[in-house]
């Protein structure tokens, strides 16, 4: 499925938000033109290429020093004539170079142009630098992880900056929607601070109503019993029971049925009130599993329930391979093959799933082909060159 391909987006974004958000645009079918400064995306070198490798794939790289008057007018031309533009600076920069919304629509009346930030484009904190980790902190999100008797806890992967980065994919294809029927652009603003409040919604709302703060839970789920993480003889093993007859397929997996009928887990508020007693009571019969077997005998008895991996064994996973969860890519920084996540969603009956269509590329390697797709001439390239506005 190739609903973009008639799509042009200037990608001024480097991190992982911004790069996820046009990655998604390209793999749908937008030309996505990666303008990157003379030093390259500050991100290409961290953990060996490898954040950068993971959301960049399917796009053209081109090298403009916005330093120079040659680079700025450079890349307002390209803004004039493309249909997206998406950036992740600090609020504000962009408007000194004469790249910010309010300017570009002056010569793009249809430009979908996506602003992508810490903390928005307006408001209080805007200005401030925004990172993955600290809006978990900002959101709250950090003060529910780990456990209560602890420091609070970071979750390693930077999902907020990913979650961000889908966000504005959606808002920018929905703007492209509206503009099929309108023909008028917009301007989107999307902030890492908006999606991690936005995925904090069922706390502040339990807080609204119960006046209650969460706390750190550690092992223990929330709003059921038995729920969280238990010990197998080898690994360590996450079930959840939602209902009363998950909780009766528990107990007959293990052999505990006796558990179904004691006074202390008759109901939910009861396996709740009593959760330390049951977690004994099943701790006792997990551990005579090893984590696998517990995942199994729990999946097969219809429960929620999962074993907890390491990177190199979920690589191995069947279920990932029968998914195509994995495809081939390229490391340019690390100058080598490599297998990365494909995209979390497929299209038709046959489950095909967009692949990437070309990995990550080189610092500038398209430059020069992309300024002759937009009708510049060899001599204004070489010019752009001589004065350092391109590499």
């Amino acid at each position: 499925m190739q609903p973009l391909q008639d799509i042009d987006v200037v990608d001024l974004t480097q991190s992982i938000a911004g790069p996820v958000c046009t990655q998604m645009l390209s793999e749908m079918g937008a030309e996505v033109i990666k303008v990157e400064p003379p030093s390259g995306d500050a991100f290409r070198p961290l953990m060996n290429g490898s954040l950068f490798t993971a959301y960049n794939n399917g796009k053209k790289s081109i090298c403009v020093d916005l330093k120079t008057d040659e680079g700025r007018d450079l890349l307002s031309d390209l803004a004039a004539k493309a249909d997206v533009l998406v950036e992740s600076f600090r609020p504000g920069v962009l408007e000194e170079y004469g790249l910010d919304y309010e300017t570009v629509s002056k010569d793009n009346e249809g430009i979908v142009y996506c602003s992508l930030s810490g903390f928005g484009q307006t408001g209080p904190y805007h200005d401030y630098p925004g990172y993955d980790p600290a809006i978990q902190a900002i959101s709250g999100l950090m003060a529910t992880t780990g456990y209560p008797d602890q420091p609070p806890v970071r979750i390693r992967s930077s999902l907020i900056d990913c979650g961000t980065g889908t966000n504005a994919a959606f808002a920018v294809m929905a703007a492209i929607r509206e503009r099929d029927q309108t023909g008028e652009g917009d301007y989107i603003d999307v902030s890492l601070f908006d999606v991690g409040i936005s995925w904090m919604s069922y706390w502040i709302a339990n807080y609204e109503t119960t006046g209650e703060i969460p706390e750190r839970n550690g092992l223990k789920g929330i709003g059921s019993a038995p729920n969280g993480l238990f010990e197998a003889s080898d690994g360590y093993v996450y079930m959840i029971t939602m209902t009363q007859a998950m909780f009766e397929r528990v107990c007959e997996a293990v052999d505990r049925s006796d558990l179904i009928d004691d006074e202390r887990y008759l109901t939910m508020d009861d396996r709740i009130e009593h959760r330390s007693e049951l977690r004994e009571e099943l701790q006792e019969a997990f551990a005579s599993f090893t984590a696998q077997e517990l995942e199994t005998l729990l999946l097969e008895s219809r429960v929620p329930a999962a074993a907890v991996r390491t990177i190199d064994e979920v690589v191995e996973l069947p279920h990932l391979e029968a998914r195509s969860m994995l495809t081939e890519s390229y490391n340019p920084e690390a100058d080598e093959p490599v297998d990365v996540a494909s995209l979390p969603f497929t299209f038709g009956s046959d489950g095909d799933r967009p692949g990437y269509s070309t990995p990550p590329p080189e610092k500038g390697e398209h430059t020069a082909e992309v300024l002759e797709q937009f009708e510049y001439s060899g001599d204004q390239i070489e010019r752009l060159r001589s004065n350092g506005a391109i590499e």
